[in-house]
């Protein structure tokens, strides 16, 4: 089927990246003319800090500048103190510089903050051959970063603004459908129907990557907060992960089927309470992704899990269970107390999505 001219855009460059390759065109234009109307003598060096800079979202760019920034001050003052150090003599100039880039290479093995410390004292020691002038040159590497810095924040701020929670709930709402799939697998695999392990490990492990995503999003929020004042959004991110440590708990089980008497017992309330929770993931996950909060799903899922539960006690005080092993039966009560924890931590994960979601709609009203 052949592709229409809209979809063949998209495939090559979503609007996402056109916006942020807009904002860093646009960033690389404006550091370029005030660098060379300052007649800075390596302006080039504040457009690269402005390309640089521009990033997906603006807690991105935020973090980028800041550790450029940093970064180029420590790297001049080591490398001023060097260039002092060596003067003019040449074996000084190799003794300097073995201790300029020691130094600031440590400082960015310990922190990425002052990955750039290292070139920036190659940039002073080594620019001008005579170091007449350390503190000029340092300045001057000062002035350039400070101006791309600049220009790639203000750009990201004032130009198609991308805010990191865009970013950050897809994670989410994919890290809770996989939770979702996996609590299904667990459900078929306790009650006697085909178990895939592999499909449950794939999941697993994309679930496990999804989030470390997120995390990284919620960093990017995080540096947002000092100025757009919006919540902190690292709870929803822990909710996730707690809701899929809850589905792990269940899938503990389900490579060894529950015995059929059990199946036959408690299996039609397990099925039903597996069901509703996969709805409730669904429809949070359908909020996170600007959909409107189903709270008949919350309720579904509540319902089915304390029905679960009952049937457990009742059973139990019917001494219905007595026939069945130790094994099973702590296959049985680890499998309900996780449907139980995946209730709670579905409810969480609301309050916590209602938290953060309600004063980022009062902003844009």
């Amino acid at each position: 089927m052949a592709l229409t001219l809209k979809q063949a855009m998209e495939k090559l460059a979503r609007p996402a990246h056109l916006k942020q390759g807009l904002r860093a065109c646009i960033a690389a234009l404006v550091a370029f003319g005030v660098g060379t109307a300052l007649q800075l003598p390596n302006s080039y060096w504040a457009v690269l800090t402005a390309v640089l800079v521009v990033q997906s979202t603006v807690g991105a760019s935020l973090s980028v500048a800041i550790e450029r920034t940093l970064g180029t001050l420590v790297g001049g003052v080591v490398g001023v103190a060097a260039s002092v150090l060596a003067g003019t003599s040449q074996p000084l100039t190799f003794l300097a510089l073995a201790l300029g880039i020691l130094i600031t290479s440590t400082l960015a093995a310990r922190s990425s903050a002052y990955k750039l410390a290292p070139v920036t004292v190659v940039i002073v020691l080594l620019a001008e051959a005579s170091h007449a002038s350390p503190w000029i040159s340092a300045l001057f590497r000062l002035m350039e970063i400070a101006i791309g810095g600049m220009a790639g924040v203000l750009c990201a701020v004032l130009i198609l603004p991308a805010r990191a929670l865009i970013f950050l709930f897809p994670h989410c709402a994919e890290a809770v459908r996989n939770c979702a799939r996996l609590m299904t697998l667990g459900r078929d695999g306790l009650l006697g129907h085909p178990y895939f392990p592999d499909t449950v490990d794939a999941l697993n492990s994309r679930t496990r990557t999804v989030l470390r995503a997120a995390d990284g999003r919620a960093k990017e929020a995080h540096t947002e907060q000092r100025w757009s004042g919006q919540m902190d959004p690292a709870p929803v991110v822990r909710s996730c992960r707690r809701l899929w440590h809850s589905v792990i708990i269940m899938l503990r089980n389900a490579e060894r089927p529950l015995p059929e008497t059990l199946r036959t017992h408690i299996g039609p309330e397990l099925d039903r309470a597996v069901q509703a929770l996969c709805a409730y993931m669904e429809a949070l996950s359908a909020h996170m992704e600007d959909g409107p909060m189903d709270m008949d799903a919350g309720m579904a899922a509540r319902i089915s899990v304390e029905a679960l539960e009952a049937r457990a006690d009742s059973l139990n005080a019917a001494h219905a269970l007595d026939a069945a092993s130790g094994a099973d039966l702590t296959a049985l009560f680890a499998t309900i107390s996780a449907c139980t924890h995946v209730r709670n931590n579905l409810e969480d994960l609301a309050l916590r999505l209602t938290e953060l979601r309600v004063p980022e709609r009062r902003q844009e009203s």
